[in-house]
């Protein structure tokens, strides 16, 4: 029997690029049985557009918050209205490619997270862009830093935000697609296509835009890499610290137990703490999952370690953005 897909979509001012992705939504070759449309107090022609749009298409149902709710309150109160047996989740300005829902649908198997390429794109010239068609680690090791797989991406089973732990108490410490691969990965439930999915639109307008870097392995840009990311952590020392003690107390909140998880938990208390001894120990645990921390696996073993040995002050770059240097 074929599973029903319900599109879940959070609008906001979306006006200017909203039509390209309803039509690649609309266009898409698997059959979408519901298009949940929430938008959070637009003052642009959003929800006209929509409306628009939905009185051509019967399967689209539109949902206007009375107060705004933000990111992550608008999208699981948006899944929480899904009726199909998938849900996959819809930015409002990025592009799917024609069989994105097939393909996932036809993928994830007993996994309850599918996710794939995206690869930006932006029409303006001001605006840098950068695409790595690596394999990434979808790794709980990896999630806990940085999030693997992003929301626009995503399909998942409904049953999986059943799974996660008292969402009222942690709902503003990751965003909303964070929660969910993390979740599916302590349950080891992460699928990804090797397959560009989404064509992603980068704007200075979007949510979640923020300047490419330059990771070419150079001894330059090693080194100012190094001389960077020591000063930035630093900085964003005091904030690592309580993210990383409430990540572990989300995971201790996952029922779930697995050799992996209780290593990636040891991981997270040590980056938690403050002491040498706790630092050191971080550093072990670090080279033993030096396969699983990175963006893609090290080949080479010597760079492995080495990488390893310094990721507990590296890994401060992805907390960059609290950094007061941070430019969006």
């Amino acid at each position: 029997m074929e599973k029903k897909v319900s599109v879940v979509m959070c609008t906001y001012n979306g006006a200017k690029y909203i039509r390209e992705q309803l039509d690649s939504i609309l266009n898409q070759t698997y059959p979408i049985f519901e298009i949940i449309i929430q938008d959070d107090c637009s003052t642009d022609d959003t929800v006209e557009i929509i409306r628009g749009y939905a009185g051509r298409y019967e399967n689209i149902r539109l949902f206007q918050n009375e107060k705004s709710l933000g990111i992550n309150r608008n999208f699981y109160s948006a899944m929480d209205k899904a009726r199909g047996d998938y849900i996959a989740i819809s930015d409002q300005d990025d592009i799917w490619v024609t069989d994105k829902i097939e393909v996932q649908v036809n993928a994830i198997g007993e996994a309850w997270l599918s996710s794939g390429f995206s690869k930006p794109f932006a029409s303006s010239k001001d605006i840098k862009i950068h695409f790595d068609s690596r394999m990434p680690n979808c790794t709980l090791g990896r999630m806990v830093y940085v999030g693997m797989t992003p929301g626009h991406t995503l399909l998942i089973k409904k049953e999986l935000l059943e799974h996660i732990p008292d969402l009222d108490k942690w709902i503003d410490l990751y965003t909303y697609d964070k929660h969910l691969q993390i979740v599916a990965a302590c349950y080891d439930k992460v699928q990804f296509c090797n397959k560009v999915l989404v064509h992603n639109r980068r704007h200075i307008s979007a949510a979640t835009y923020g300047p490419a870097e330059n990771y070419q392995r150079t001894f330059s840009n090693i080194f100012q890499s190094i001389r960077r990311t020591y000063s930035l952590y630093k900085e964003v020392r005091p904030f690592m610290r309580e993210y990383f003690s409430n990540t572990y107390k989300f995971l201790a909140a996952i029922p779930n137990r697995s050799a992996e998880k209780e290593k990636v938990m040891k991981m997270v208390y040590f980056q938690s703490q403050q002491s040498l001894w706790a630092y050191l120990r971080l550093t072990v645990i670090c080279i033993q999952l030096r396969n699983k921390i990175f963006h893609t696996k090290e080949n080479n073993p010597i760079i492995a370690v080495l990488r390893a040995i310094y990721f507990p002050i590296s890994c401060c770059d992805y907390f960059r953005y609290k950094s007061s240097k941070y430019k969006k």
